[in-house]
């Protein structure tokens, strides 16, 4: 499992580097193949699951979302969620498939889980100096996931939400905070960011590390309720893509206001 693990993260951090430099269409594209895949195994993961076109709507949707994102039309954005939520609300009424308001619920609610959170990824990517912010939120982000794993698993005794996560401790969620946060302190020096000072990139690792904190809480909290251990088996070693991106959804949007309206 740690080789399988540790090789995946080999592959898939320079793939990802990539598409994070290239930025545009291209992180776009990646954006999305990633929301998209991570609906699909939300929907997997759901017990009551809507019917094929409820499905299709919100694949739909969530690309739509990502794609005002990038033209950077907000009356757009916000025009789609009002009638994303008007026709999930009215789905039940006119479905022929006999889609319940409780399965048109739950694909709105991933909707915004998945396809919400994760424009902010790519409306990170668009800001002035956008690409070394991006690389900065996925290294804070890696960097509270690692100190995590590792140092709850050598040192961690004390369970932090034993009914919903069986291995993550206190032990381990203050190393991977404080690695979030030493990241934050420090790679905006290398960076050349010059609206960083020292206090400004400390707090914002330490929101972002307990963003991610939350995030990977949140996604444990779904797969219990489902009954299963991981999302999927795409990442060898790590699961689905929400198994490795919930704490990115969780933590990109606090950075984004944080960057965009607080620094």
């Amino acid at each position: 499992m740690f080789k399988a693990r540790v090789l995946t993260a080999f592959v898939g951090i320079p793939v990802i580097l990539f598409f994070i430099y290239c930025g545009g269409c291209w992180y776009g594209l990646a954006v999305s193949v990633i929301a998209v895949i991570g609906l699909r195994e939300y929907f997997r993961l759901m017990r009551k699951r809507p019917g094929a076109t409820v499905e299709l709507a919100a694949y739909i949707l969530v690309v739509l979302n990502l794609w005002m994102i990038f033209r950077g039309n907000l009356s757009h954005i916000l025009a789609l969620w009002v009638l994303a939520f008007l026709v999930f609300c009215l789905f039940p009424v006119f479905s022929c498939s006999r889609t319940g308001y409780w399965e048109s619920a739950i694909s709105f609610w991933g909707i915004i889980y998945i396809g919400g959170l994760a424009g902010f990824l790519l409306a990170i990517r668009l800001l002035p100096d956008g690409l070394l912010f991006t690389i900065l939120l996925f290294l804070m982000v890696w960097a509270e996931d690692i100190l995590a794993y590792f140092a709850g698993s050598m040192f961690g005794k004390t369970l932090l939400v034993p009914k919903i996560s069986p291995k993550k401790t206190w032990e381990g969620t203050i190393a991977g905070v404080t690695g979030s946060s030493l990241t934050g302190l420090l790679l905006p020096r290398f960076f050349s960011l010059s609206s960083f000072n020292l206090p400004a990139g400390f707090l914002l690792g330490l929101m972002i590390g307990t963003a991610a904190t939350l995030g990977d809480l949140s996604q444990s909290a779904l797969k219990r309720t489902a009954g299963v251990k991981d999302s999927g088996q795409l990442l060898p070693g790590h699961g689905g893509i929400l198994d490795r991106f919930d704490s990115l959804f969780f933590a990109a949007p606090l950075f984004y206001f944080y960057i965009r309206y607080l620094l």
